[in-house]
Protein backbone atom coordinates (compact mmCIF):
# COMPACT_ATOMS: atom_id res chain seq x y z
CA UNK A 1 0.00 0.00 0.00
CA UNK A 2 1.04 3.38 -1.18
CA UNK A 3 -0.93 6.36 -0.38
CA UNK A 4 0.29 10.16 0.53
CA UNK A 5 3.90 8.47 0.65
CA UNK A 6 3.00 5.65 3.28
CA UNK A 7 4.49 2.93 3.15
CA UNK A 8 4.11 -0.60 4.32
CA UNK A 9 6.11 -3.31 4.04
CA UNK A 10 5.67 -5.71 2.33
CA UNK A 11 4.10 -9.27 4.65
CA UNK A 12 7.06 -11.42 3.50
CA UNK A 13 9.60 -9.29 5.78
CA UNK A 14 7.52 -9.89 8.91
CA UNK A 15 7.17 -6.36 9.42
CA UNK A 16 4.98 -4.07 11.33
CA UNK A 17 6.24 -0.69 10.42
CA UNK A 18 4.51 2.31 8.24
CA UNK A 19 6.80 4.86 6.48
CA UNK A 20 6.29 7.96 5.85
CA UNK A 21 8.95 10.18 3.59
CA UNK A 22 8.75 13.78 3.93
CA UNK A 23 8.92 16.20 1.39
CA UNK A 24 12.49 17.87 -0.25
CA UNK A 25 11.61 21.16 2.55
CA UNK A 26 12.49 18.48 5.01
CA UNK A 27 15.14 16.83 3.29
CA UNK A 28 13.16 13.71 2.23
CA UNK A 29 13.29 12.75 6.08
CA UNK A 30 11.92 9.25 7.10
CA UNK A 31 8.97 9.43 10.00
CA UNK A 32 7.28 6.07 11.04
CA UNK A 33 4.09 4.39 12.91
CA UNK A 34 3.09 1.03 13.59
CA UNK A 35 -0.23 -0.40 14.93
CA UNK A 36 -0.81 -1.72 18.13
CA UNK A 37 -4.32 -3.21 19.60
CA UNK A 38 -4.45 0.35 21.51
CA UNK A 39 -3.80 2.51 18.05
CA UNK A 40 -1.06 3.76 15.95
CA UNK A 41 2.62 4.62 17.69
CA UNK A 42 3.71 7.47 16.05
CA UNK A 43 7.56 7.70 15.62
CA UNK A 44 8.60 11.57 14.92
CA UNK A 45 6.41 13.80 12.86
CA UNK A 46 6.68 15.69 9.92
CA UNK A 47 8.06 19.04 9.93
CA UNK A 48 5.07 20.65 8.07
CA UNK A 49 1.30 21.20 9.50
CA UNK A 50 0.12 20.14 5.77
CA UNK A 51 2.29 16.95 6.03
CA UNK A 52 1.16 16.06 9.50
CA UNK A 53 -2.35 16.08 8.21
CA UNK A 54 -1.71 13.47 5.33
CA UNK A 55 0.12 11.17 7.69
CA UNK A 56 -2.22 11.57 10.56
CA UNK A 57 -5.40 10.94 7.86
CA UNK A 58 -3.75 7.23 6.92
CA UNK A 59 -4.49 5.76 10.94
CA UNK A 60 -7.04 5.85 13.75
CA UNK A 61 -6.70 8.26 16.80
CA UNK A 62 -2.74 7.41 17.57
CA UNK A 63 -2.17 6.10 20.87
CA UNK A 64 1.44 7.69 21.63
CA UNK A 65 4.05 9.67 19.61
CA UNK A 66 7.41 9.24 20.54
CA UNK A 67 9.87 12.06 19.10
CA UNK A 68 13.77 10.68 18.32
CA UNK A 69 15.47 13.91 18.04
CA UNK A 70 15.43 17.80 18.40
CA UNK A 71 15.12 18.56 14.70
CA UNK A 72 12.55 20.41 13.49
CA UNK A 73 11.62 17.55 10.74
CA UNK A 74 11.02 15.10 13.54
CA UNK A 75 9.02 17.29 15.30
CA UNK A 76 7.43 20.18 13.76
CA UNK A 77 3.93 19.04 13.42
CA UNK A 78 3.87 17.68 16.73
CA UNK A 79 0.40 19.63 17.22
CA UNK A 80 -1.69 18.46 14.45
CA UNK A 81 -0.75 14.84 14.89
CA UNK A 82 -1.39 15.47 18.98
CA UNK A 83 -4.49 17.34 18.68
CA UNK A 84 -6.68 16.91 20.58
CA UNK A 85 -4.62 14.93 23.41
CA UNK A 86 -2.46 12.25 22.35
CA UNK A 87 0.63 11.78 24.88
CA UNK A 88 4.02 12.39 23.28
CA UNK A 89 6.97 11.38 24.70
CA UNK A 90 10.81 11.55 24.53
CA UNK A 91 14.15 11.82 26.66
CA UNK A 92 14.80 14.87 29.42
CA UNK A 93 17.63 15.37 26.86
CA UNK A 94 15.59 16.08 23.74
CA UNK A 95 13.10 17.80 25.85
CA UNK A 96 14.90 20.45 26.71
CA UNK A 97 16.70 21.06 23.62
CA UNK A 98 13.45 21.67 22.52
CA UNK A 99 12.42 23.72 25.01
CA UNK A 100 15.74 25.24 24.41
CA UNK A 101 16.36 25.58 20.72
CA UNK A 102 13.31 24.49 19.16
CA UNK A 103 11.79 27.96 18.01
CA UNK A 104 15.16 29.17 16.36
CA UNK A 105 15.86 26.44 14.67
CA UNK A 106 11.48 26.26 13.34
CA UNK A 107 12.01 29.88 12.31
CA UNK A 108 15.48 28.56 10.11
CA UNK A 109 12.51 26.58 8.13
CA UNK A 110 9.73 29.13 7.96
CA UNK A 111 11.97 31.28 6.41
CA UNK A 112 12.63 29.05 3.94
CA UNK A 113 9.28 26.73 3.65
CA UNK A 114 6.67 29.56 5.36
CA UNK A 115 3.76 29.79 7.80
CA UNK A 116 3.13 25.70 7.00
CA UNK A 117 6.20 25.30 9.45
CA UNK A 118 4.57 26.39 13.13
CA UNK A 119 6.72 28.86 15.08
CA UNK A 120 6.27 27.15 18.35
CA UNK A 121 6.11 23.65 19.63
CA UNK A 122 5.89 22.28 22.99
CA UNK A 123 8.18 19.84 23.85
CA UNK A 124 7.01 16.38 24.46
CA UNK A 125 7.43 14.80 28.10
CA UNK A 126 10.78 13.87 29.32
CA UNK A 127 9.60 10.55 30.54
CA UNK A 128 11.93 8.23 29.03
CA UNK A 129 15.57 8.46 31.15
CA UNK A 130 16.72 4.87 30.75
CA UNK A 131 16.19 2.11 28.54
CA UNK A 132 12.62 0.96 28.73
CA UNK A 133 10.77 -1.82 27.94
CA UNK A 134 6.84 -1.78 27.22
CA UNK A 135 4.00 -4.11 26.18
CA UNK A 136 1.00 -2.00 23.83
CA UNK A 137 -1.63 -5.13 23.58
CA UNK A 138 0.54 -7.73 21.48
CA UNK A 139 3.32 -5.25 20.49
CA UNK A 140 6.63 -4.93 22.13
CA UNK A 141 8.53 -2.15 22.45
CA UNK A 142 11.75 -0.71 23.55
CA UNK A 143 13.33 2.66 23.76
CA UNK A 144 16.85 3.35 24.13
CA UNK A 145 17.87 6.85 24.72
CA UNK A 146 21.27 7.62 22.85
CA UNK A 147 24.05 9.77 23.32
CA UNK A 148 25.59 12.17 20.64
CA UNK A 149 26.06 11.25 17.03
CA UNK A 150 24.28 13.32 14.59
CA UNK A 151 22.23 15.43 17.54
CA UNK A 152 23.60 16.03 21.05
CA UNK A 153 20.93 12.99 22.32
CA UNK A 154 18.79 11.03 20.40
CA UNK A 155 16.16 7.75 20.89
CA UNK A 156 15.56 4.46 19.16
CA UNK A 157 12.30 2.73 19.39
CA UNK A 158 13.29 -1.51 18.50
CA UNK A 159 10.16 -3.90 17.99
CA UNK A 160 11.71 -7.58 19.41
CA UNK A 161 8.92 -9.92 18.21
CA UNK A 162 9.44 -8.62 14.54
CA UNK A 163 13.46 -6.82 15.01
CA UNK A 164 12.55 -3.55 13.55
CA UNK A 165 14.83 -0.71 14.92
CA UNK A 166 14.03 2.62 14.32
CA UNK A 167 16.93 4.80 14.37
CA UNK A 168 16.53 8.11 13.87
CA UNK A 169 19.31 9.92 11.91
CA UNK A 170 21.95 7.81 14.08
CA UNK A 171 22.06 6.09 10.51
CA UNK A 172 21.19 6.35 7.23
CA UNK A 173 19.75 4.37 4.17
CA UNK A 174 22.20 4.88 1.19
CA UNK A 175 23.28 8.93 1.88
CA UNK A 176 25.88 10.24 3.64
CA UNK A 177 26.13 11.19 6.89
CA UNK A 178 25.19 14.42 8.71
CA UNK A 179 28.53 15.46 10.55
CA UNK A 180 28.10 18.60 11.19
CA UNK A 181 29.30 18.62 14.65
CA UNK A 182 32.18 16.51 13.80
CA UNK A 183 31.51 12.98 15.54
CA UNK A 184 32.58 10.23 13.68
CA UNK A 185 34.79 8.77 17.11
CA UNK A 186 31.76 8.98 19.33
CA UNK A 187 29.26 8.03 16.56
CA UNK A 188 30.78 4.71 16.36
CA UNK A 189 29.57 3.99 19.77
CA UNK A 190 25.87 4.52 19.05
CA UNK A 191 26.33 1.73 16.20
CA UNK A 192 27.87 -0.59 18.27
CA UNK A 193 24.85 0.01 21.12
CA UNK A 194 22.05 -0.61 17.96
CA UNK A 195 24.14 -4.21 17.04
CA UNK A 196 24.11 -4.93 20.28
CA UNK A 197 19.98 -5.38 19.95
CA UNK A 198 20.65 -7.39 16.86
CA UNK A 199 17.66 -6.16 14.63
CA UNK A 200 16.69 -7.74 11.48
CA UNK A 201 14.57 -4.55 9.57
CA UNK A 202 16.29 -1.17 9.96
CA UNK A 203 14.17 2.00 9.35
CA UNK A 204 16.67 4.99 9.02
CA UNK A 205 15.97 8.69 9.66
CA UNK A 206 16.90 9.54 6.08
CA UNK A 207 17.21 7.13 3.22
CA UNK A 208 15.91 3.57 1.72
CA UNK A 209 15.27 1.22 4.61
CA UNK A 210 17.25 -2.36 4.98
CA UNK A 211 18.52 -5.28 6.95
CA UNK A 212 21.36 -5.81 9.69
CA UNK A 213 23.68 -4.20 7.21
CA UNK A 214 22.82 -1.28 7.08
CA UNK A 215 24.57 -0.64 10.79
CA UNK A 216 27.88 -1.85 9.42
CA UNK A 217 27.77 0.54 6.08
CA UNK A 218 27.36 3.43 9.30
CA UNK A 219 29.95 1.89 10.86
CA UNK A 220 31.80 1.69 7.56
CA UNK A 221 31.35 5.27 6.81
CA UNK A 222 32.53 6.79 9.64
CA UNK A 223 35.79 5.20 10.35
CA UNK A 224 36.42 6.36 6.50
CA UNK A 225 34.89 9.70 7.06
CA UNK A 226 37.33 10.14 9.93
CA UNK A 227 40.82 8.55 8.42
CA UNK A 228 40.69 10.72 5.42
CA UNK A 229 40.30 14.05 7.66
CA UNK A 230 42.94 12.64 9.92
CA UNK A 231 45.30 12.60 6.60
CA UNK A 232 44.86 16.51 6.72
CA UNK A 233 45.20 17.20 10.44
CA UNK A 234 48.73 17.98 11.73
CA UNK A 235 50.05 19.73 14.62
CA UNK A 236 50.23 23.52 14.01
CA UNK A 237 47.83 23.25 11.05
CA UNK A 238 45.36 26.15 10.82
CA UNK A 239 42.67 25.99 12.70
CA UNK A 240 39.80 26.33 9.58
CA UNK A 241 40.83 23.68 7.19
CA UNK A 242 41.81 24.69 3.51
CA UNK A 243 39.98 24.90 0.54
CA UNK A 244 41.89 22.91 -1.05
CA UNK A 245 42.10 20.22 1.54
CA UNK A 246 38.95 20.06 2.01
CA UNK A 247 37.91 19.40 -1.85
CA UNK A 248 40.08 17.00 -1.60
CA UNK A 249 38.53 14.95 1.35
CA UNK A 250 35.33 15.48 -0.82
CA UNK A 251 36.71 14.22 -4.01
CA UNK A 252 37.88 10.98 -1.93
CA UNK A 253 34.67 10.42 -0.35
CA UNK A 254 32.81 10.49 -3.39
CA UNK A 255 35.22 8.43 -5.38
CA UNK A 256 34.85 6.26 -2.01
CA UNK A 257 30.49 6.20 -2.23
CA UNK A 258 30.00 7.50 -5.40
CA UNK A 259 26.10 6.20 -5.14
CA UNK A 260 25.11 7.80 -1.98
CA UNK A 261 22.46 10.59 -1.78
CA UNK A 262 22.63 13.88 0.10
CA UNK A 263 26.84 14.92 -1.10
CA UNK A 264 25.89 18.22 -0.14
CA UNK A 265 26.34 17.03 3.40
CA UNK A 266 29.67 16.87 3.13
CA UNK A 267 30.35 20.72 2.77
CA UNK A 268 29.51 21.35 6.37
CA UNK A 269 30.54 17.79 7.65
CA UNK A 270 34.31 17.96 6.75
CA UNK A 271 35.43 21.13 8.27
CA UNK A 272 33.51 19.96 11.87
CA UNK A 273 35.77 17.01 11.58
CA UNK A 274 38.24 18.57 10.95
CA UNK A 275 38.60 20.99 13.47
CA UNK A 276 37.14 18.03 16.14
CA UNK A 277 40.58 16.46 15.22
CA UNK A 278 42.98 19.20 14.89
CA UNK A 279 41.09 19.93 18.75
CA UNK A 280 42.09 16.79 20.05
CA UNK A 281 45.42 17.12 19.30
CA UNK A 282 47.72 17.34 22.28
CA UNK A 283 49.82 20.86 22.24
CA UNK A 284 53.87 20.46 21.00
CA UNK A 285 55.85 20.02 23.77
CA UNK A 286 57.87 23.21 23.31
CA UNK A 287 61.54 23.70 21.36
CA UNK A 288 64.39 24.16 24.19
CA UNK A 289 65.09 27.78 23.94
CA UNK A 290 61.78 28.72 22.35
CA UNK A 291 59.26 31.23 24.45
CA UNK A 292 57.39 28.85 26.87
CA UNK A 293 60.60 26.65 27.43
CA UNK A 294 62.22 26.45 30.80
CA UNK A 295 64.62 29.75 31.64
CA UNK A 296 68.13 28.97 30.41
CA UNK A 297 69.48 28.32 34.32
CA UNK A 298 67.38 25.08 34.62
CA UNK A 299 67.26 24.00 31.33
CA UNK A 300 70.46 22.92 31.30
CA UNK A 301 69.71 20.88 34.73
CA UNK A 302 67.21 18.52 34.58
CA UNK A 303 68.29 16.75 37.77
CA UNK A 304 66.58 19.82 39.37
CA UNK A 305 63.34 17.93 38.38
CA UNK A 306 61.30 20.80 36.91
CA UNK A 307 60.56 18.07 33.73
CA UNK A 308 60.11 14.72 35.89
CA UNK A 309 57.87 15.90 39.31
CA UNK A 310 54.36 14.62 39.37
CA UNK A 311 52.53 17.33 37.52
CA UNK A 312 55.08 18.96 35.25
CA UNK A 313 54.56 15.98 32.62
CA UNK A 314 53.72 16.77 29.33
CA UNK A 315 49.50 17.72 28.58
CA UNK A 316 47.82 14.56 28.73
CA UNK A 317 47.11 13.04 25.26
CA UNK A 318 44.15 11.07 26.88
CA UNK A 319 41.65 13.00 26.10
CA UNK A 320 38.42 10.66 24.90
CA UNK A 321 36.58 10.66 21.85
CA UNK A 322 33.53 11.61 23.56
CA UNK A 323 35.20 14.58 24.63
CA UNK A 324 36.97 15.98 21.58
CA UNK A 325 33.27 15.62 19.96
CA UNK A 326 31.33 17.50 22.22
CA UNK A 327 32.72 20.95 22.24
CA UNK A 328 30.38 23.52 22.79
CA UNK A 329 28.22 25.07 19.87
CA UNK A 330 29.82 28.63 20.76
CA UNK A 331 33.52 27.09 20.25
CA UNK A 332 32.21 25.01 16.91
CA UNK A 333 30.22 27.78 15.53
CA UNK A 334 33.29 30.26 15.67
CA UNK A 335 35.31 27.38 13.84
CA UNK A 336 32.85 26.44 11.26
CA UNK A 337 31.82 29.96 11.02
CA UNK A 338 27.70 29.07 11.28
CA UNK A 339 24.66 28.96 13.03
CA UNK A 340 23.46 25.52 13.50
CA UNK A 341 21.29 26.66 16.80
CA UNK A 342 22.64 23.64 19.02
CA UNK A 343 22.58 23.26 22.46
CA UNK A 344 26.05 22.78 24.12
CA UNK A 345 27.00 18.99 23.37
CA UNK A 346 26.80 16.27 26.58
CA UNK A 347 29.04 14.05 26.12
CA UNK A 348 27.88 11.86 29.35
CA UNK A 349 26.44 8.73 28.80
CA UNK A 350 22.38 8.01 30.09
CA UNK A 351 21.56 6.18 32.27
CA UNK A 352 20.92 2.98 32.49
CA UNK A 353 21.82 2.43 28.80
CA UNK A 354 23.16 -0.43 27.37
Amino acid sequence: MTELGLVKPKPSNGGIVHQFTEGGDAGHANVYWFPTEAGPIVVDVPLTNGEAKKMRKQMIRPYRIYITEADPVRFGGLAVMKNPDVPAYTTPAIATEIQTHGDQRLAAYRKRVGDDVPSHVDAPSPAIEERTHDMVGEVEVELLPLGPAAADASMAVFLPKTGELITGDVVAGKEHLDLTWGRSVVWQDRIAELKALEPRLIYPGHGTSGGAELLDDTLAYLKTFHDIVASKVKQGAPAKISRNDANDIKRQMLAKYPKLGRADLLDRSIPAEYAVQLAALAPAPPAEGTPGAPASGTAATPSAGAATTPGAAAPSTTTSSTTSSSSSAGAMDDLLGSDSGSSSSKSKKKKGKK
